[in-house]
Formats: C-alpha cells, sequence, structure tokens
C-alpha cells in the first residue's frame, strides 16, 4: 500500500509511541512505523492481552513491558512524539465480567497517557475508539460521526471507549487530538480467545474442525476491516493536519452477514466444521453495524483496499504459519 509522501515526512526522523504495541492491531501499526524510519520507536504494553511474540525483533524499537496507567514522564521522557493511544481492556463481554478492571484501563489509562502526551508537548494522539461507543442500540442506519453520543450503551467496554473521546476532547486545547472509531477488525495478529473477535475464533476453530457458533441467528451483520487497512486509516489520522479534534470511522461501509462469514471462513480453511447456534448474549442487542466512512474518505484519503474473501485468505495463512505459538499463547492465557 502506498504511502503519501506528508505521510513519510511527517513521521520520519521524529519520535513514535505506540501504547498497546503488542496487539493485533498495534503491532501491525509498529511494523509499519519502522518502514517509515522514525527517529525513535517506543512501545508500550503490559502483555495482558497482547504478545511479545507478535512485536518485531527490531534493534531500533524500545519495548517497555509497563502498565498504561503507570506511564510518566520519568518512564518515558520521550520530547514532542507522535503518540498512537491503542492500550485497552478489550471488549464487550469481558468488560461486563470485569467492569472496574475495564474503568481502571480504558479510563484511567486513556488519561493518564493524555496528561503525559501533553506534558511531553506531543505532536499529536491518535486516539483508538470504537464504532459500538457512540451509536447506542436499534441504529440500523450507516452510523456516522455526527451522531449524538447515546446515553443507551450496552457495555461498560462501550461507555468507557465513549469516555475516551470526551477525555481527548477536554485536552484539545493543550493536544491535538484525533478519535479514530474502529469498526470489526480483523487479520493477521489476532490470537483466539473467549474475549477475542468473531473471526480468530472461527479461523481456529475451522483448522481444527471444531463447530462454529454463531450467537444469534445468524442474519447479524458487521462491518469487517482488514487491519492493515485499519493501520493505513491511524496513520493518515495523525498526520493530516485538518483531522485535528475530529472523530473518523475506520471501517469499510459493507455489511457482512455473519452466517456468510462463517461459511467463507469454512471454505477457506478446507474445513468439515458444522455451523452451530446459541443464544445471543444479554448485552448483544445491535443487529447490525455498519460505518459510514465518506468523512474519512474526504477528509484523510482513507480508502480500504482489502475485501473480505482476500482478507480472510490471508488471515487463514497467517494462522497456518503461527500454530505454534499461537497453540502456546492460547494455553498461557488465564481461562
Amino acid at each position: 500500500m502506498s504511502e503519501p509522501s506528508s505521510l513519510m515526512q511527517a513521521i520520519r526522523s521524529a519520535p513514535v509511541v505506540v501504547t498497546g504495541g503488542a496487539g493485533a492491531i498495534g503491532s501491525r501499526l509498529v511494523r509499519r512505523l519502522l518502514e517509515l524510519e522514525p527517529s525513535s520507536l517506543s512501545v508500550i504494553d503490559d502483555l495482558s492481552s497482547g504478545h511479545r511474540w507478535l512485536v518485531p525483533d527490531d534493534e531500533r524499537l524500545d519495548f517497555q513491558r509497563l502498565d498504561v496507567c503507570e506511564l510518566s514522564a520519568e518512564l518515558l521522557p520521550v520530547e514532542r512524539p507522535w503518540v498512537f493511544h491503542l492500550a485497552a481492556f478489550f471488549a464487550n463481554q469481558n468488560s461486563v465480567d470485569h467492569p472496574i478492571e475495564d474503568l481502571r484501563r480504558n479510563g484511567q489509562g486513556t488519561l493518564g497517557t493524555l496528561l503525559w502526551a501533553s506534558a511531553q508537548t506531543g505532536r499529536r494522539l491518535v486516539y483508538a475508539s470504537a464504532g459500538c461507543s457512540i451509536a447506542g442500540h436499534g441504529v440500523d442506519a450507516p452510523i456516522r460521526e455526527e451522531m449524538p453520543v447515546s446515553l443507551d450503551l450496552d457495555t461498560p467496554y462501550q461507555i468507557t471507549k465513549a469516555l475516551g473521546e470526551f477525555y481527548c476532547n477536554y485536552f484539545a486545547d493543550q493536544l491535538s487530538t484525533v478519535r479514530c472509531r474502529f469498526f470489526n477488525s480483523y487479520g493477521p495478529g489476532e490470537v483466539p480467545g473467549r474475549y477475542r473477535n468473531v473471526i480468530p475464533n472461527f479461523v481456529w476453530a475451522a483448522l481444527h474442525d471444531r463447530p462454529l457458533t454463531i450467537t444469534g441467528t445468524g442474519d447479524e451483520t458487521r462491518d469487517f476491516i482488514f487491519v492493515d487497512d485499519l493501520v493505513d486509516g491511524l496513520l493518515r489520522a495523525a498526520v493530516t493536519p485538518a483531522a485535528h479534534g475530529g472523530a473518523f470511522n475506520l471501517g469499510t461501509g459493507v455489511q457482512t452477514r455473519i452466517g456468510d462469514l462463517a461459511e467463507l471462513i469454512r471454505d477457506a480453511c478446507g474445513s468439515r466444521s458444522t455451523i452451530r447456534f446459541a443464544p445471543r448474549r444479554p448485552w448483544d442487542k445491535s443487529t447490525h453495524r455498519q460505518a459510514d466512512i465518506s468523512r474519512a474518505r474526504a477528509e484523510l484519503g482513507f480508502a480500504p483496499k482489502v475485501p473480505l474473501a482476500e482478507g480472510i485468505e490471508r488471515t487463514v495463512e497467517w494462522f497456518r504459519a503461527h500454530r505454534q505459538p499461537i497453540e502456546r499463547s492460547i494455553s498461557e492465557t488465564p481461562r
């Protein structure tokens, strides 16, 4: 994927900090950043949900195993950095089960990162928000950035992601911030698990000929974006001057039925898995999610390139190439 010249010039020879850099999205972002040759690249992750083996082994990279809530100028003295704040307590079901930890990581962690970035005279902080954090349940039309924040949110995760956006707006006079609202990201780097997304769990099950369990009817739809396209959106949000103070949906604008997704993954894996159905989770009240990405297209030049079928093939290929570290990570994750 070609880089705009402004992106190359802005990142090269400047310091960059990525929180949550050992996660699925963060580690892919780190790889792209290394190609842009920043003056320094600091990766912050406590490995509570990320994995050290996902982070490139590169002498230009400074990896610090650190809880983002403890970030301070003493621990990380980096002047005028670009900051990508991806560290989070992920995601909906996890927050329902552990709401206090969700508030600490997503609330205190985001506030602390903003305070640190402001004290370091950060160039800009790009905040990883979520498409589900703004629109409440029952919104079937494409979600637009200008929609008012709903008070009918369904999980602590949605609430704390919205809280992070409020904090970004609060700091906007002293620190340039941009809020990127992720829709359903997928691709290489995401290890399956109880609290992970549907695609890595389906791929892992299909590779082992285990049943693919859909919670619902299969007619539910989501907007799935390949991780490298999402990373491109994050980079563009960082360096586009007019993006200051803005919010941008990072999705594809395309809805996919979960039933169709299961069949696509089963075929890509050459699997004998059956498809089963289970009751929808009590908090899962949104049957359809779709991003309106017209603002990101117009203002950032954002244009997702990877269609779902190709993205699934690339994801399955990554799973097959990394079976051993994936199995090890699954075995080390607390149940």
